[in-house]
């Protein structure tokens, strides 16, 4: 009788080899220097052209300039809310009636039959071969 082959072999020698990757990754990630991130500039086709050195404070155009002053403006003129004045709170209370037939209308709704389509039973014809 043949004999049926086991891969108990070649099953730990990967089994191994993957333990041993983890480990020296792991230790790889961990000593590695970590990198400032970059800002790339790049044309309309996505393209890189090169490392953007520029400022790091957002450059606003002339518009939104206008935007954040206003809203500066408007923090500064905001005045601090008095106590809240209590609205009625009788008339959240009462329920409101809403009439099922509309004003000047007698009848519930107008009833509109439409006529029912003709169904003709489906007829089998033999087909001979």
């Amino acid at each position: 009788m043949k004999k049926k082959p086991t891969y108990k072999l070649p099953v730990s020698i990967c089994a191994i080899v993957l333990a041993a990757g983890a480990v020296v990754l792991a230790v790889l990630m961990e000593t590695r220097q970590m990198a400032p991130p970059r800002k790339y500039e790049v044309d309309m086709s996505g393209e890189v052209i090169g490392i953007d050195n520029g400022p790091k404070t957002p450059v606003l155009t002339e518009e939104e300039t206008k935007e954040e002053e206003t809203r500066e403006e408007k923090k500064r003129e905001k005045p601090v809310p008095a106590a809240p004045e209590e609205e009625e709170p009788a008339a959240a209370e009462e329920p409101v009636i809403v009439p099922d037939v509309p004003e000047g209308q007698t009848d519930p709704a107008p009833v509109v039959r439409t006529p029912a389509p003709e169904i003709k039973k489906p007829v089998i014809d033999k087909v001979e071969n």
